[in-house]
């Protein structure tokens, strides 16, 4: 690592199952739903298999993409803000609000929420 490079070092051991802490949830259309925060252990890899525990209850998915500083990335270490992109989130997983169809996503009621490895 350089002297001036903004890399923050990992925290935790590559080894370590992953954990996101979720800051923010949208929808990007084509493309699914995507959950912003920071990786507080762990790796998150695409293509791998994760648990997201909302106050709803626990949803099985699949991470399918990562964006890291707005870039295509293959993995994101602990202490790491990313958007992770999931598939296999079903319709009505998310909470929503009212407003337009009555399909807006509650993101306040996801902040906090967390996606980790499934084991």
């Amino acid at each position: 690592m350089g002297i001036f490079s903004r890399r923050t070092p990992a925290s935790s051991s590559p080894a370590e199952p992953f954990e996101l802490l979720v800051d923010t949830v949208f929808a990007v259309p084509t493309r699914g739903h995507v959950l912003t925060g920071t990786v507080t252990s762990g790796r998150v890899r695409t293509d791998q298999a994760a648990v997201l525990h909302l106050p709803t209850g626990e949803h099985a998915v699949t991470v399918t993409r990562i964006d890291v500083r707005r870039r295509k990335a293959d993995v994101a270490e602990a202490g790491t803000e990313a958007a992770v992109y999931l598939g296999g989130l079903g319709r009505g997983a998310l909470p929503v609000v009212p407003g337009g169809d009555g399909s807006l996503i509650d993101a306040e009621g996801v902040r906090g929420s967390r996606l980790v490895a499934a084991r």
